[in-house]
């Protein structure tokens, strides 16, 4: 989408995982560390981040079919 790509089948495919995989609530859940921290001694986990980037990808793709 960086390059206003909107129209692709990578992109469709990964607007309907997010669609697909977004709880009742609204939100993604991740249970996985989202950070390496140091590898092998602690691994870190940033609340927001799985549900602060599928969001921003959507409204990304939102604003990106707007503009056509």
């Amino acid at each position: 989408m960086a390059a206003g790509e909107t129209d692709t089948q990578e992109v469709k495919a990964g607007i309907s995982y997010l669609l697909n995989s977004q709880t009742e609530e609204g939100v993604w859940a991740d249970e996985c560390h989202t950070a390496p921290g140091f590898p092998r001694v602690f691994y870190l986990k940033y609340h927001g981040y799985d549900k602060f980037f599928p969001l921003w990808a959507l409204a990304r793709y939102r604003n990106e079919q707007n503009k056509t």
